[in-house]
């Protein structure tokens, strides 16, 4: 049965926008600027609105805004404080997932292409490597940790999963795929539920616990191309799935054989583009996931901008866009902060941090 598709919004999403000196605009920016920048709502028209999307999660009873994490980063980014400093691992070894040890905030899990998944401490000492390939023609793309369950799972480029105590012993290496694993992810309510996406064009779901075998997988969700990314919502109810083209589907956890819902999205795929990759607001059904314009997408207007989108998780509608003209890239991932008052995202070699703080000032 084919995916139920999500209607398109008909109201027009809010653009919170970081204002550029019109000296610095080409005639080519400023054009598009004028159709797309304007921010209608019920009853009201208003441009440059940049305060809109935490305004709207305000509306939704967020508790009082925390802006100590963007005071931190912003004494770093001056100098006035350190950041540790890790020595590179080369061209070629780039880590494809990082997860923060909850046991000890100064240590950190990675898989990477020079082949390992490890745990290491910011002084680059590596306490352990849970698996090494051994070999440059099979690396890691993807980690994920269980704390209360004391495991680690990775994923190779060939379709091996591997599951690992805390302690380091393999407790099973199985092909779960026919092609790279490219993101593996546990359930943060039943850590024994595993979601598994691959360029086979399936995201498998696996119950840890009575895994025998390549076939043990208790569901496969089969998708029109090759899948990014799988991410369970922080209550376990729903897992978000990115294809490498244009859709985002919503699972439902208690009705994996019912169809998913569907968000038409350009974020069609590049090889020498991050992965782009939807995820989850912490506390909140909102879905935010970076746009890379589609001349071909059914919806694409001339001069679309390369905005990040967040979307209604409930409706699939287009709630607000997140664009900054100083940088015009695309952004590849994008994700909130704990406490969701805070959203970073990764654009090549640069990072930006969009916060309320900033939302009050730039208008």
């Amino acid at each position: 049965m084919a995916p139920r598709k999500r209607p398109e919004a008909q109201k027009t999403p809010e653009v919170v926008v970081r204002p550029k000196s019109k000296r610095n605009r080409s005639p080519r920016e400023l054009e598009p600027e004028a159709k797309k920048l304007c921010v209608k709502g019920p009853g009201s028209s208003r441009r440059f609105d940049s305060g809109c999307l935490w305004a709207g999660l305000a509306s939704l009873r967020v508790p009082p805004l925390c802006s100590s994490i963007v005071r931190a980063l912003h004494q770093h980014k001056l100098g006035t404080a350190a950041w540790p400093s890790l020595q590179q691992i080369g061209a070629g070894g780039s880590i494809t997932g990082l997860k923060f040890n909850p046991l000890n905030t100064n240590q950190f899990f990675t898989s990477s292409m020079e082949g390992t998944t490890r745990l290491q401490d910011f002084k680059g000492n590596t306490l352990r490597v849970f698996a090494s390939s051994d070999t440059c023609n099979v690396w890691f793309c993807s980690l994920d940790i269980s704390v209360k369950s004391r495991v680690v799972v990775t994923g190779d480029n060939v379709g091996h999963v591997i599951l690992l105590n805390m302690d380091g012993r393999e407790l099973w290496n199985l092909r779960m795929h026919k092609k790279k694993v490219t993101h593996v992810a546990l359930n943060p309510c039943c850590d024994w539920l595993l979601a598994t996406a691959s360029v086979d064009q399936t995201v498998k779901i696996w119950d840890l616990r009575q895994v025998r075998g390549k076939s043990s997988f208790l569901h496969s969700l089969p998708h029109r191309h090759p899948v990014n990314a799988a991410h369970f919502s922080p209550d376990g109810a729903q897992l978000l799935t990115t294809d490498q083209k244009s859709e985002i589907r919503v699972y439902s956890a208690c009705q994996w054989d019912c169809p998913p819902s569907l968000i038409p999205h350009p974020h069609r795929h590049f090889q020498h583009l991050t992965p782009i990759k939807a995820s989850w607001h912490p506390r909140y059904n909102l879905i935010v996931v970076g746009r890379y314009p589609d001349p071909n997408f059914k919806s694409c207007s001339p001069h679309e901008l390369r905005t990040i989108d967040v979307f209604d998780g409930s409706s699939g509608k287009i709630m607000y866009q997140l664009y900054d003209p100083e940088s015009s890239g695309i952004m590849s991932l994008n994700e909130f902060n704990p406490m969701g008052d805070t959203l970073a995202s990764v654009m090549g070699y640069h990072i930006l941090v969009w916060s309320p703080e900033d939302a009050g000032t730039q208008k």
